[in-house]
């Protein structure tokens, strides 16, 4: 298991990331940046970005559960997107649920 990132370096690591699989200098990329509307951001970038995402939490990253909960929580009103900041709230929670599942084992 790697080792707790903190808030910022968790963000930095996933712009690094973005900035990769889209192309971009890291000032395109902000917390309030959505991936579909503003990177336009289809399936395969969704598989690459959970590729590398997963190398660098050491956890699963899905984002058919993050789209999941978003639409749960927007009770069907537009377009489903997520921003670089719900990403980044996502694999810290992701990592959490790790880090308890391993002190429980």
């Amino acid at each position: 298991m790697k080792k707790q990132l903190s808030n910022q370096e968790l963000y930095s690591e996933v712009e690094k990331v973005i900035c990769n699989v889209f192309r971009l200098s890291g000032s395109a990329v902000r917390p309030d940046t959505t991936l579909v509307g503003d990177l336009g951001a289809e399936s395969i970038d969704f598989l690459d970005l959970g590729c590398d995402l997963e190398k660098i939490v050491d956890a699963e990253v899905d984002f058919r559960k993050l789209f999941q909960e978003k639409r749960a929580q927007s009770e069907g009103n537009g377009v489903l997107d997520v921003t670089v900041q719900e990403v980044v709230d996502y694999l810290k929670a992701q990592t959490e649920t790790e880090v308890a599942a391993a002190i429980v084992q």
